[in-house]
Parts: structure tokens; C-alpha cells; sequence
């Protein structure tokens, strides 16, 4: 799916790359930094949670980056993928061996905008607090993302950082007649915030829970005085989010390094 970009606002480029990186930073246990593109890892075996952020693209200097960037993952037996943000095809990753993956849209609320209030879905949302273990937060986040049922490493890792002190996330749980339905989390950097594992269990997708748990979470953003929401979107989501009001800023271009599938 090809995406036309909404805004063309290099502040607000600029301002979504930084939160990106905030984020990832936040997440992981190790990082580096290669005159401007970054890698983290988080120690969870997931593709989308050990990465290289690339904002340069600069061709001639990637088969360096690559050689120090797989030694850097190897330490871990991570498997890894490489973000290039803004997305530009003009880059030589698929020639360095490495397989295209997605162009997934970057996107952008000014919450000094009015949030929609056209919804009327029956939830009860509640702001988990940091002695929370997070194990019914997981629950939507596991079935949504197809993670398998005895993975437990990225609840560890989101309680982890919890306890270590972190203000930075703030997780949610959505309940209808005392089921669990849904789950988010809002990562605050800054005067931004940005919207992660925004996750509906199967059976209520369709229902508006989303848009109701999504808006929610941006009004609790906007009561802390955060002015920019930022978020990535799949293209499962992406229709909800634009009629939210949403708008593409920016995409980003996903590789997976191929080299290393087998970790």
C-alpha cells in the first residue's frame, strides 16, 4: 500500500524521529550510535524491537554500519531490522542482503486540536500504576501481534522498567463487563507522546473499542499539556487512525537482515 503524506512540516518530522528514538532507547538494554544512526537492542526476540533507526541514508557509508551493526546484534542472538525514516528508496540495503519488508506511515495529531468525541462504546478504561505486573495489559498485546502464549519476555521487560522508576510509559487496560478487551500504552518524551501496543482481543475488533481506548489515551496526553501525538501505524489500523484525524507526516521503510534470519 502506497501512502501520500498529509503534512510536509520538517519540525514535525523532525520532532517524530526524536520520539522514535526516545522510544526505543527507553526500551533497551544496550544501544549505539554510528555518527547519527542508532541501534537498540530491547532483548526480546522480536523483529520490531531490535533496530537501527536511519534517519541519514547515506549509501556509501552503510557497508561499514552494517558490519559494526551485526556485530553489535550478534552479542545478543537478536534477530534485528533496519528503519529507514523519512522512507527513501533510494538506499542499497536490498543489494547489502538485506530483504524489504514494509513502507509503514508515520503519523501525527496536534492535540491543541479538539479530540472527536463522536463514540459511544460501553468500556471502562483504567490507567495501570507502576506495582501493576502488567499481566492483564499483555493479554491483547500477546493475541494481536500473534506472540506465542509462552513468551512472557516483553511484559517483563515493560514491568523492568517500571520498576526501575521510568515516567515515561503509562500502560492502559480496557475492560467491558469485567473482560479484558483491549490494552495501549502512551510513551511520553518531551512535549510528545507517542502511541504504542494499541491491541484489541479478536472477538471485540469492529466495535469501536479501539477508537474509543485510542482516544482516551490522547486525552489523558493532552491533560499532562503534551501538544504533539505521534504514532506508527499498521495497515490494519490506519483507517481508524485517519478517521480519528491523524495525518501521515512521514513513512518508514523496514528491512529485515536476512544475513541473521535463523536467530
Amino acid at each position: 500500500m502506497k501512502y501520500n503524506l498529509d503534512i510536509q512540516d520538517p519540525i514535525i518530522t523532525s520532532l517524530g524521529i526524536k520520539a522514535i528514538i526516545g522510544f526505543y532507547n527507553a526500551m533497551s538494554i544496550d544501544k549505539m550510535n554510528n555518527n547519527g544512526v542508532f541501534a537498540f537492542v530491547s532483548g526480546v526476540q522480536s523483529l520490531f524491537l531490535n533496530v537501527v533507526i536511519d534517519s541519514i541514508n547515506n549509501k556509501s557509508n552503510n557497508n561499514y554500519l552494517l558490519n559494526n551493526f551485526q556485530t553489535f546484534f550478534q552479542k545478543f542472538n537478536m534477530p534485528w531490522v533496519w528503519f529507514i525514516s523519512p522512507a527513501s528508496y533510494d538506499n542499497n540495503l536490498e543489494y547489502l542482503g538485506f530483504k524489504f519488508i514494509e513502507e509503514a506511515p508515520a503519523m501525527y495529531f496536534d492535540l491543541q486540536n479538539e479530540l472527536p468525541n463522536d463514540f459511544n462504546v460501553d468500556i471502562e478504561i483504567q490507567k495501570l500504576d507502576r506495582t501493576d505486573e502488567l499481566k492483564s495489559w499483555i493479554i491483547p498485546i500477546k493475541e494481536a501481534y500473534e506472540a506465542k502464549e509462552e513468551d512472557d519476555s516483553f511484559r517483563k521487560l515493560n514491568y523492568e522498567i517500571l520498576q526501575k522508576g521510568s515516567n515515561q510509559f503509562i500502560h492502559f487496560v480496557a475492560t467491558s463487563k469485567n473482560k479484558i478487551v483491549g490494552s495501549g500504552t502512551l510513551f511520553c518524551s518531551d512535549d510528545s507522546v507517542m502511541l504504542h501496543n494499541l491491541a484489541t482481543k479478536r472477538e471485540y475488533t469492529r466495535q469501536g473499542i479501539g477508537t474509543a481506548l485510542t482516544i482516551f489515551i490522547m486525552s489523558k496526553a493532552k491533560e499532562l499539556g503534551f501538544k504533539h501525538c505521534f504514532l506508527d501505524s499498521s495497515e490494519e489500523g490506519f483507517n481508524m487512525y485517519k478517521r480519528i484525524g491523524f495525518k501521515i507526516y512521514s513513512t518508514t521503510l523496514a528491512y529485515s537482515n536476512t544475513i541473521n534470519e535463523c536467530c
